[in-house]
């Protein structure tokens, strides 16, 4: 079962259950430690027999790209619990719920901050790679994101920005 909930009403043992998880699989990694995240806006999980199967995070915010103002859907902390990997359960809870962001929720478009292995599982569900640089706040200032960005259109147009700014801290 797929649940779309803005994150500030889920339960506190959600919270605790996500939190586990995303430390798990992102706690040991230098560029997820030294780095002040945002808070999300939502929450999409996919429970099978109550257990969470899949989540993922949304953080709701006007960007800047090439100094236009777009309204994103920045998209984090993808997760499958261990014993619901190699089911396809992220594609699909991602290929059913996205449409939401853009047709519900009115926005503009997709931002992913993505690690190097991540890059074909994100391309083949639409999202695409640009080079620009992508800069975000830090409580020390502005900072430029180091790994990778994807973006997903709902409109299927290949945009090139040539700078994108989130406005804010990163997700």
């Amino acid at each position: 079962m797929i649940e779309i909930k803005k994150h500030i009403d889920l339960l506190p043992e959600i919270k605790n259950n996500l939190d586990h998880y995303i430390q798990k699989e992102f706690g040991h990694i230098p560029i997820v430690k030294e780095t002040t995240w945002a808070i999300p806006d939502w929450t999409v999980i996919n429970t099978i027999d109550g257990e969470i199967a899949t989540f993922y995070n949304v953080v709701q915010r006007e960007i800047l790209l090439d100094n236009q103002v777009l309204y994103a859907a920045g998209i984090n902390k993808v997760i499958t619990p261990e014993n619901y990997r190699g089911k396809g359960l992220a594609t699909a809870t991602l290929k059913e719920t996205i449409s939401f962001f853009f047709n519900e929720i009115k926005l503009d478009i997709g931002v992913l901050l993505c690690a190097d292995d991540l890059i074909s599982f994100y391309g083949r569900l639409g999202w695409y790679k640009v080079t620009c640089p992508v800069y975000f706040n830090q409580p020390r200032g502005r900072k430029r994101w180091q790994a990778n960005t994807m973006l997903l259109s709902q409109k299927s147009e290949i945009l090139e920005p040539g700078e994108i700014d989130l406005q804010g801290l990163p997700w």
